[in-house]
């Protein structure tokens, strides 16, 4: 069997939702988000498909994957993981997001293609399965008000989730404001009250704030008992992070602006987090995934991978969750799971805190190519988080 061909489809889904700033007015969130899925076509007339999803990184990882193409036509598929591997040491950089990206697009397709060549599914192909079912919660709560917060919470729990996930400390207008910490505070306090205590709040601070004021917010919180505090600080100082891991009350995890183990091992060696977000669509793909994982495992630390991708991200996510013995719980949208049945034939439905794994060849969904070929593409607006006196808030 060879590779005959590569394609590429980028396309815009709706958001449901436009953001803007309350001191600026400035758009801070698209009404759309851009996915970019990966096909590669064979002369046996099998076909795998990978996701190069990210934000803002469209345009950059589909033109790095055409000019890849020469490096795949012609080559045997099944060949999966010397394929990536040749691919990338061909090339004198080294990591980063777009290469990181691109290599997972190709590495998930691999993956996919295999599999439907074996007629097995891709955790089956890696090694055998941990688990039947993934346990998995909901992004998007809501911080505008304690009320907002309560209904949101109380819907995702209906909807059968583990647990909601929101973005607390984002009405600062000052790197420590008391009445941010105040507001986030009784969001998460309405939060608990409203879904009682066997369901989890998980709290993502996207990285941006300080190290003390997130110190303080963990405090203030801990009696929430949140799952966890993600991203507490800016990626780049282990020691900043370790300050926060050492003196919160409330696990810290960190790591979808990470890609390779080399990135992760500081962390890993060091115990800077209690867990890890890797992001498979960035982290070179279910072999990237795995191996960090692998190596958390020596250190006792459990894995939260990130997800902000489309449903081949998340297929290819939910088979690598399956082979992990320290995963904890999936990142996962319940606004996504809603639509993606317009993209890809699946079978996922969320029951009880879990989606059940499975057993289809490869990764278990089937693309509706000639539905996603006739969308549109439409550039991502820039975020723009300002405080109140204009200077750069963060992302």
């Amino acid at each position: 069997m060879k590779i005959t061909a590569t394609k590429t489809y980028a396309f815009s889904v709706p958001t449901g939702q436009t953001l803007s700033d309350e001191y600026t007015g400035e758009l801070i969130s698209s009404t759309s988000k851009t996915w970019l899925f990966f096909k590669i076509e064979t002369d046996a007339g099998l076909s795998g498909w990978g996701e190069g999803s990210g934000e803002w990184l469209v345009p950059a990882v589909e033109a790095t994957l055409k000019e890849w193409d020469v490096l795949l036509v012609g080559r045997d598929p099944l060949q999966y993981k010397e394929l990536s591997e040749d691919i990338q040491n061909r090339l004198p950089w080294k990591g980063g997001p777009v290469f990181g990206t691109a290599i997972a697009a190709i590495d998930t397709a691999l993956h996919d293609l295999a599999g439907k060549a074996w007629n097995v599914p891709v955790h089956a192909l890696l090694g055998g399965k941990r688990r039947d079912k993934i346990r998995v919660y909901s992004n998007g709560g809501s911080f505008a008000s304690p009320q907002e917060a309560a209904a949101g919470a109380r819907h995702t729990k209906a909807l059968g989730f583990a647990g909601v996930k929101g973005n607390p400390l984002e009405s600062r207008t000052w790197p420590m404001d008391a009445a941010a910490i105040e507001h986030s505070v009784a969001c998460v306090e309405a939060m608990r009250r409203e879904v009682g205590t066997d369901f989890d709040i998980l709290l993502d601070a996207h990285g941006s704030p300080t190290p003390e004021m997130s110190i303080e917010f963990a405090r203030r919180v801990a009696d929430c008992r949140p799952l966890f505090l993600e991203e507490p600080v800016k990626t780049g100082s282990v020691e900043a992070l370790l300050e926060v891991t050492h003196k919160s009350p409330v696990p810290i995890a960190t790591g979808e602006k990470l890609f390779t183990l080399d990135q992760f091992q500081p962390l890993i060696t060091a115990r800077a987090c209690a867990y890890l977000q890797p992001d498979l669509t960035h982290c070179f793909g279910l072999t990237g995934l795995l191996a960090i994982a692998q190596a958390a495992e020596a250190e006792q630390m459990l894995m939260a991978p990130h997800n902000a991708g489309g449903p081949l991200c998340t297929a290819a996510t939910l088979q690598a969750d399956a082979l992990m013995n320290n995963f904890l719980i999936q990142e996962t949208n319940h606004f996504w799971l809603s639509i993606y049945d317009s993209y890809v034939e699946h079978d996922w439905q969320v029951q009880d805190g879990y989606i059940a794994l499975a057993d289809a060849p490869g990764l278990g969904v089937e693309v509706k190519e000639a539905d996603i070929a006739k969308l549109p593409y439409e550039p991502m607006a820039y975020r723009q988080y300002r405080h109140a006196d204009g200077s750069w808030k963060g992302w």
